[in-house]
């Protein structure tokens, strides 16, 4: 089949919407690995990179008991030596507010089986600790995904074993302050019990929380489902399904953006998914998310989260050229990629030390206006794998901003590929 390829994202390149890019890094990357998480962890001062920090994870031969970080300023990768962690795969990671500096996971599985336990690692030292907490603890279970609700984590129903999800249909509360465990049980309909499902909260002006849970599976079925939990009235709520709406499934992820879930990928009878949903809770309404280039290759069980990342502004001269450029981009990846890949590799777009790119541009959108920047298509680039703007070149270029991106790495298809890609997608409007 003919690979479908993306841009690469350099580092002095301002991503156009609607595209997928593949996140050019620097150094080793993290492997092909499947039910990692991926968690964005700002940094604490001004001097402080941002951060994601990869976590576990899982391929046919092994369960990782490390944790990868790429920094998002130099966009280079490094594993974490961590003490004390135990390897998982399918668990939940996450933050809370009151213990900054402190990314927890919970949860997840191991050869022997599955895990509840809470562990917590120190995001300047990686190393990690084991969280004693009061209460009536979970029984062991996968879980993708953790609502955050101020200082409380809520979880919903897992995987017990095989295909069958655990029988309780108990809201679990963990309060990281007390560090104890609530059995809630909502009023209204619970959902039926499964695993594979998405959990994410809205907290919308620090007011009404709402957890949505989506899709997931139980023995052969998959849902298509999306139930509301109000936090403060402890309530189920079922939104009817209208017209346009995601398919049935399970092992997908998302996220909040401006109080509306996105949902992406997953999988289902018919196989491994590409497509993205919004819903917006103003109409409860679904919308397909339509890209210009190739949605990144069909997967489940992939880490996601959602970055900020250094762009270039929006300058005249890069607006000027139009998002046509980016088709030839797609058609110059791929003849580079015909070049350089080497068979056998797990996944069709790793990334490329800078000696492999040679003086191609692997990127045509530049500054139409600028013949200085014109000869510089491919820019030089010192040892350190930074980009040098060639000189004399409009400052305007030089300003950058934050912007949001949608962040992807790994996962795996249902016909047996397992991937090590990192993409991004410049945040849906």
């Amino acid at each position: 089949e003919s690979m479908e390829l993306h841009p690469f994202l350099e580092a002095d390149q301002r991503p156009a919407p609607r595209w997928w890019y593949v996140l050019t890094t620097v150094g080793d990357s993290p492997s092909m690995r499947v039910g990692h998480s991926a968690t964005f962890v700002p940094g604490q001062n001004s001097g402080e990179s941002d951060r994601v920090i990869l976590v576990g994870g899982a391929n046919p031969s092994q369960i990782f008991n490390e944790v990868w970080v790429l920094d998002l300023k130099t966009r280079s990768w490094d594993t974490l030596e961590c003490p004390g962690f135990r390897g998982r795969y399918e668990h939940a990671a996450f933050m809370v507010d009151n213990c900054p500096g402190k990314l927890f996971v919970f949860g997840g599985a191991t050869q022997e089986g599955c895990l509840n336990d809470v562990q917590s690692m120190d995001t300047a030292t990686g190393v990690w600790t084991d969280i004693e907490v009061s209460g009536i603890c979970p029984a062991p279970r996968t879980h993708r995904s953790a609502a955050v609700v101020g200082s409380k984590v809520y979880f919903f129903s897992g995987g017990h074993c095989g295909s069958e999800p655990v029988a309780d249909r108990a809201v679990h509360c963990l309060d990281t302050e007390s560090w104890s465990w609530t059995a809630l049980t909502p009023k209204g309909n619970a959902p039926k019990p499964r695993h594979g499902h998405l959990m994410v909260s809205a907290v919308p002006n620090n007011n009404n929380a709402r957890i949505y849970m989506h899709g997931g599976m139980s023995g052969s079925i998959f849902f298509d489902d999306l139930h509301v939990l109000d936090v403060d009235r402890c309530s189920w709520n079922l939104v009817r399904k209208k017209r346009t709406s995601p398919s049935s499934r399970a092992a997908h992820d998302g996220l909040i953006d401006q109080n509306q879930l996105l949902v992406f990928g997953g999988m289902n009878q018919e196989g491994a998914l590409d497509d993205a949903y919004r819903f917006n809770p103003e109409g409860n309404s679904w919308t397909k998310l339509e890209f210009e280039g190739p949605a990144p290759p069909n997967r489940l069980d992939f880490a996601m989260c959602t970055i900020r990342l250094r762009v270039p502004t929006l300058s005249a001269s890069l607006a000027a050229e139009g998002e046509s450029e980016l088709t030839g981009a797609c058609a110059n990846t791929k003849e580079i990629l015909e070049r350089e890949l080497k068979p056998g590799s797990a996944s069709s777009r790793s990334s490329f030390s800078d000696s492999d790119v040679g003086d191609e541009a692997v990127f045509p959108i530049e500054p139409a206006d600028s013949a200085q920047a014109q000869g510089h298509q491919a820019k030089q680039r010192d040892h350190s794998g930074e980009t040098t703007q060639p000189a004399g070149d409009d400052s305007e270029l030089a300003a950058t901003e934050d912007m949001r991106l949608i962040f992807i790495h790994g996962g795996m298809d249902t016909e047996g590929e397992i991937f090590d890609d990192t993409l991004v997608l410049a945040m849906p409007s």
